[in-house]
């Protein structure tokens, strides 16, 4: 008889084994509740022992992954829960090639993600916070807020075309927005995505921003990626120019919105407060940032025109 095998959860993700179990209920199943915490895998030593003796597989955040690679005794696959892999890249790079398959959390963060930038994009038009403030003050004043843009006029740039990326160029697309996909290399016809309207390489970024309402970043951090978005690159967003339909119809005066939900070290604070205060971009929608959690000190939590978000635009719960 085939050895059942030793599967291993240790995540911050509450109720994540518990889900695992009713997909497999015959499943030998360990489950370990890491603490999340900036540095060290979160997790007790005894609990670390416990994964290189005993686990077949494991599903756990990056940290714990990182803690047993090159220790492990039996592990065959560890699946992080998590969509990034640079921190797993850098890490063998700087240490050593595992054993052992390494896979990421993919096709779950898709929708979530798509409805985050979706949302804002929505509540930003629609003046959602005005009017919040509005209702606060209990003052009944529709004029200020009669002119608004639908997405079928709004031009959104997608920064990273992967998974995720491409995915929230599709649900644009198919709701009437003009998508520039911007990649570091051409896309062959075959792999590109349909509403997606133009292609561009990150060589003619700032003719791209020059022309986007919208600018989304779904880049991962890599050497080529950290620092694209200087505060200099954002100032091609300050005469924006807008293409309503198949005509140059006229030009308008709506700053550039720059939404993050990919990696914080892609552009740094100092070049998002130069880039409002400025008048280079209209706003910010920031989820992910350099350092995490945000410092209280951190000029963006009171930035006119952005907001801050923790980190939650992908799934944070276990049947996410």
């Amino acid at each position: 008889m085939k050895k059942m095998a030793n599967v291993f959860i240790a995540t911050c993700v509450s109720g994540l084994s518990d889900a695992v179990r009713k997909i497999l209920p015959s499943t030998s199943i360990t489950s370990i509740n890491r603490i999340n915490k900036d540095a060290g895998p979160g997790i007790t030593h005894e609990e670390v022992a416990a994964i290189e003796k005993h686990a077949d597989i494991l599903l756990a955040d990056v940290p714990v992954i990182q803690a047993v690679a090159h220790s492990a005794q039996k592990l065959k696959w560890a699946a992080s829960t998590w969509a990034g892999v640079e921190g797993l890249v850098k890490f063998i790079k700087d240490t050593k090639t595992p054993s052992f398959t390494v896979t990421r959390m993919g096709g779950a963060f898709n929708t979530l993600m798509c409805e985050y930038v979706l949302a804002n994009i929505l509540a930003r038009e629609r003046h959602v916070l005005e009017l919040a403030k509005q209702q606060e003050a209990a003052t009944w004043d529709k004029v200020p807020y009669m002119k608004y843009r639908s997405l079928s006029e709004l031009t959104v740039c997608i920064l990273g075309l992967g998974e995720i990326g491409t995915a929230v160029a599709s649900l644009c697309g198919k709701l009437g927005m003009k998508v520039i996909g911007v990649t570091r290399n051409p896309v062959a016809d075959d792999r590109k995505c349909p509403e997606v309207t133009q292609y561009s390489l990150v060589t003619d970024l700032s003719e791209v921003l020059a022309v986007s309402d919208y600018v989304v970043s779904i880049l991962p951090s890599t050497p080529q990626s950290r620092g694209l978005l200087s505060a200099d690159m954002f100032s091609h967003c300050k005469n924006k120019v807008c293409y309503t339909g198949d005509m140059f119809s006229h030009c308008k005066n709506k700053k550039t919105v720059f939404i993050n939900i990919g990696r914080g070290d892609v552009v740094d604070e100092e070049s998002i407060v130069k880039a409002i205060n400025n008048g280079w971009l209209g706003g910010a929608v920031l989820d992910v940032f350099d350092q995490e959690p945000l410092p209280p000190t951190s000029r963006l939590w009171s930035l006119p025109g952005v907001i801050v978000t923790p980190h939650l635009a992908g799934p944070s719960t276990a049947n996410q």
